[in-house]
Order: structure tokens, then C-alpha cells, then sequence
């Protein structure tokens, strides 16, 4: 049972917080997954740390080439903001499909993370993007990429009764590169989709110079599907060889039967669709920045 709740107006004072709690005490921002299970009595702690007041929580800012977001930054504000617009598009279009509107507007990139729901859809395009964030904690602070902050399914490294992410960074996409984000879901529902696909392009010299597809849920964390990325690296951008790749992604892929998300081979038969898709939304995206129709 909850027994206080306090805020905290920067990093040290948090930290202190929890650390004065030894265990008992944990992290808060958006809260919408966590008061989920403070009303369910699923929650062990008896004391909330508020972030949201912390100094830099929900800045947004472009530097020598880098994003950098603060850990509190609402699903909304993620959503609306020009610079995320502008150099990472579909994180915005990501957040945007994220609950509803009163959810948007608490739910925070950082909770996304830390909640380590393998289908989240900022988080799953934070990898797309090669995110990386920083977690404090007594011992000081340091820098994980987002797809490697998962412990297992539902599980993150980061231990909120310890530790805080302060925020998220990624180099912002130039002109030769594009990004896509595809989401398969149950209409009318406020639920995590039945599929979704993160996928970010490079071109240089009319070939493919890097590439990043990233699926889920089909496995415990958001997937990389390395043999179609690897194919995929040299070739020109066409929709032939999309095609090839985006059947090569079930390699990578180990979705398991799901009474809400489906079974394991519609999950793959329909997976194919949805990279391709993203791969050529990708290559769209290129075009317009290159001046294209």
C-alpha cells in the first residue's frame, strides 16, 4: 500500500529519495501502467518519487547532429514537436498511436522504455532509431542502448527503485535517410498492436548503406531482422529487393500464439506485408527529402 508520495525537483534529490528508502520506494512520471497495479495491489512499494519537476525532464533539443529528450516528454509532446517531426518522424507518428488522448498526454518515452513491453511503440522505433539512454544512479550515471535495456519479457535493466533515466538521444536523420513506422492493431482498441514494424533507411550512391528493421512483438524484446538487414546492405533500393527482404524477416522472427495479438503463423504470414511496407514508406521518405514527387 502507498504510503507517501513526494516530488523531486532534480536528479540528486531523487536519487537521495530512493536511496533514503533502501527498496520501498519507486520512480513515477506518467504512472499510467504503474497506478494500473497500485489498483490492482500489484504494487510492492510503498513510497512514489515524482520526476515529472525535475529541471531538463521534458526538454527536446537538436545538438552537433544528436536528438536529445528528456525522460518525462509525454507521448503527446513526442507527437507535436517539430524537431521530432523533422528529424524523426515516425517516433512522432509512433507516439501519436499510443492509447488515447488522455493517456498521450501522461504517458511518458521514458515509462515506454522502462516498461519493457516488447510491442511499445515509441520504444520499438527508439531502436529503429539506435537510441541510447541515461540512467543515474548513486554510483553515477551511464548510457545503455534502449535494445539493450531488456531483462526479459516485461522485465528492463533499469531498477526504478534505484535508478532514474534522465533521457534519450539518437543522431537526428539526414537527407539520404528515411523512416517508416507500421502498426497492425484491432480497431477501436487502446491496446498494444498485433504487430509492429520500425524500420530506418540510408542511401548513399543509389545504394543501401544502412539499415535498421525492427518487429515486434515477436519475441521477448523489439527484434532485429538481421538476414534482411544484412541482404539488404549494397542493393539498390527497389520494391523487388524489399520484397526479398521482408520475406527473409520471419528468419528473425519467434512470435508465440497469442490469444490477444494472434496465432504464431498469421503473425508470420502477415509480417512480410508490414516490412515491406515500412521499407518502402522509408524510400518514399527519401525521395521527398531529395526533392522527389
Amino acid at each position: 500500500m502507498i504510503q507517501d508520495y513526494l516530488f523531486a525537483n532534480d536528479t540528486e534529490e531523487a536519487l537521495a529519495q530512493l536511496y533514503r528508502y533502501a527498496g520501498t520506494a519507486m520512480v513515477i512520471a506518467g504512472g499510467t501502467d504503474l497506478m494500473v497495479n497500485v489498483a490492482d495491489l500489484k504494487l510492492k512499494a510503498q513510497v512514489l518519487i515524482d520526476v515529472t519537476r525535475m529541471e531538463g525532464f521534458h526538454k527536446i533539443a537538436l545538438k552537433d547532429g544528436y536528438l536529445t529528450i528528456g525522460a518525462g516528454v509525454t507521448m503527446s509532446e513526442a507527437a507535436e514537436n517539430e524537431l521530432i517531426y523533422a528529424y524523426a518522424r515516425s517516433l512522432a507518428v509512433a507516439a501519436a498511436c499510443v492509447g488515447s488522448v488522455q493517456i498521450r498526454n501522461a504517458a511518458t518515452l521514458g515509462g515506454n522504455i522502462v516498461k519493457a513491453q516488447p510491442a511499445a511503440d515509441a520504444a520499438v522505433m527508439l531502436v529503429a532509431l539506435g537510441a541510447v539512454i541515461s540512467v543515474c544512479g548513486r554510483s553515477g550515471k551511464r548510457e545503455i542502448l534502449v535494445e539493450e535495456s531488456y531483462a526479459g519479457l516485461g522485465q528492463s535493466v533499469v531498477d526504478p527503485t534505484k535508478e532514474i533515466v534522465s533521457e534519450i538521444k539518437f543522431k537526428a536523420l539526414g537527407n539520404n535517410q528515411g523512416c517508416a513506422y507500421i502498426r497492425l492493431a484491432h480497431r477501436k482498441a487502446l491496446a498494444l498492436p498485433i504487430l509492429n514494424v520500425g524500420v530506418i533507411l540510408s542511401v548513399d550512391e543509389r545504394k543501401i548503406s544502412k539499415v535498421r528493421i525492427v518487429m515486434a512483438p515477436v519475441d521477448i524484446k523489439p527484434q532485429r531482422a538481421m538476414a534482411a538487414e544484412e541482404y539488404l546492405i549494397g542493393k539498390m533500393p527497389s520494391r523487388e529487393s524489399f520484397r526479398t527482404a521482408a520475406a527473409m524477416a520471419i528468419k528473425d522472427a519467434r512470435p508465440r500464439d497469442s490469444f490477444i495479438h494472434g496465432s504464431k503463423e498469421y503473425r508470420l504470414s502477415v509480417l512480410p506485408s508490414l516490412v515491406e511496407k515500412a521499407l518502402l514508406e522509408s524510400m518514399e521518405e527519401i525521395y521527398k527529402k531529395e526533392g522527389g514527387v
